[in-house]
């Protein structure tokens, strides 16, 4: 690995190479603004400059010139030996504090502000589909040999002798504070999330996250807007809840929000995957993303916002997070760790507007205590020291081959026209079918007669109209791997091909 792949945290910096402004101003402001704003604290490590050049795909003095002028105007300090840090104190004239007026904290002047009753209930009584392993194209899995396990063994040595018994006796019902400051440094440079670490809560991963959203938030007979298709977990959470859900079409720029908010009920929860919809793979436009902001705020909805496989995008700039567009605190923003790690590390966090942190907090203990200690400090030190910065841009350069691979394959079997849609982001790929297709016989069919798994789309329809296709995945399999599953693909082609959708590259 080179050196500069394991410095520095990930920056989320809107570039556009078409625009009239020049590339280091459009960076100049970025960074300011992230300064401003607090997304990036007092004493923050940058990357390095080789390290941002290759992020951002610009010149090495590009960067140099940003780093500068920056430091010229007070935002950066340089240290000799150690690089590049956001200054430690700001003049008050260089902040921004993005928080509400005085006059509105604390109040709720709007419907659904309150918890729901069985999270009353909880929070007051603190005494009382597819079984796959990974072969080739089983999705929604990481590649198990990428995990850094000598630098996590290393960590978990280094870190163990600290596991002290007042460590365990003061560990906060919420997590170990530190990891849940890196979280928050994370998510507020590489996603725009606007928080601090107290409403940062630490669970075992996305399922427990959205059951403990829907214990406080939901009561029973609420209706719920989820994505039409959708993720089949959550589904099963919000329904184990209680929450009657209404699906809401989504098309290639994410949930359908102006026609859901004509035709369907009122929601006091709404699911959403903007980065990368799950399972169609398309990104929520900007304009629709502050119209759904707009809208919750409006109806006094909770907006859900699953994050859970931002990390890998391969082209274009990433928009930032519904949460950090929304001032009102209508957000709780999920995030987890077994996509870009292991599946079976089981760490997630919910972050949960201001006012709600402690209900979350006293909630989260009543139900599981908390995740494992040695774990949450081990990750703690693997984000605090970069490396899992760099891992990810390693593992997503990974990815972007791997899914080149698995495109060229598909191209080679079935022609340049096969018609996959957004795949700027993700682990896998969606092959439609024709809406006479099978999609569920054809998938045991490939595991009978070929070798091969894939997942069928259909069940992630909740209504009558299922689209059929296959979900192929490539990020666990290399690109050796990839070759031999489309040679066994291949025995089938002729039957696949005859079943390929004619309607192009849309998606819903």
């Amino acid at each position: 690995m080179s050196k500069t792949a394991s410095t520095g945290s990930l920056i989320a910096i809107p570039i556009d190479k078409a625009a009239d402004a020049p590339l280091y101003r459009q960076i100049v402001d970025g960074l300011r603004g992230a300064i401003q704003l607090g997304r990036m604290p007092p004493g923050s490590k940058l990357p390095s400059t080789r390290a941002l050049a290759d992020e951002f795909g610009i010149s090495r003095n590009t960067v140099l010139q940003v780093f500068d002028m920056l430091t010229g105007e007070g935002y950066l300090t340089s240290r000799v030996g150690a690089g590049t840090f956001v200054a430690e104190i700001l003049p008050e004239s260089l902040t921004i504090v993005a928080r509400e007026p005085a006059a509105d904290r604390g109040r709720c002047s709007y419907p659904f502000r309150s918890l729901s009753q069985r999270g009353k209930h909880l929070v007051v009584s603190a005494t009382g589909e597819f079984s796959e392993r990974p072969t080739p194209f089983t999705p929604d899995l990481p590649d198990l040999r990428e995990f850094p396990i000598r630098t996590w063994l290393r960590l978990l040595n280094e870190t163990s002798g600290r596991l002290t018994g007042e460590i365990l006796a003061d560990a906060s019902n919420a997590g170990y504070a530190p990891l849940r400051r890196a979280i928050a440094q994370h998510v507020g440079s590489a996603r725009g999330v606007l928080c601090d670490h107290t409403q940062v809560i630490i669970t075992t991963g996305s399922q427990q996250s959205l059951d403990l959203v829907c214990r406080l938030l939901l009561d029973p007979g609420d209706p719920v807007w989820l994505e039409e298709p959708g993720y089949v977990g959550a589904r099963a959470v919000i329904t184990a809840n209680g929450g009657i859900i209404h699906p809401v079409a989504v098309d290639s720029d994410g949930m359908c929000v102006e026609s859901a908010s004509a035709t369907r009920t009122l929601p006091r929860l709404i699911f959403t995957s903007p980065s990368r919809h799950y399972p169609l793979g398309a990104t929520m436009s900007l304009d629709r993303r502050k119209a759904l902001v707009a809208f919750a705020r409006t109806g006094g909805s909770w907006i859900v916002e699953d994050d859970y496989d931002s990390e890998f995008r391969y082209s274009g700039n990433p928009l930032p997070a519904i949460q950090g567009l929304d001032p009102r605190g209508r957000t709780v923003y999920m995030g987890t760790f077994s996509k870009v790690l292991l599946p079976s590390f089981r760490l997630g966090y919910v972050i949960v507007p201001r006012d709600l942190a402690d209900a979350f907090a006293t909630a989260r203990a009543i139900v599981d205590r908390h995740a494992s200690l040695i774990e949450q400090m081990v990750l703690s030190e693997f984000m605090h020291r970069g490396l899992f910065a760099a891992h990810i841009r390693r593992i997503r350069n990974l990815c972007q081959a791997r899914q080149a691979r698995l495109l060229a394959g598909l191209n080679g079997l079935f022609g340049d026209g096969v018609p996959i849609a957004a795949i700027e982001t993700g682990t896998h790929i969606v092959l439609p079918l024709a809406d006479t297709a099978d999609d569920r016989k054809l998938a045991r069919q490939l595991v009978t007669e070929a070798g091969v798994v894939v997942r069928p789309l259909s069940p992630y329809y909740a209504g009558h109209t299922r689209r059929q296709g296959l979900i192929l995945g490539f990020a666990a399999f290399t690109e050796a791997e990839i070759d031999t599953g489309i040679a066994k693909l291949s025995r089938m082609a002729g039957e696949i091909g005859t079943r390929l959708s004619a309607r192009g590259k849309d998606v819903g």
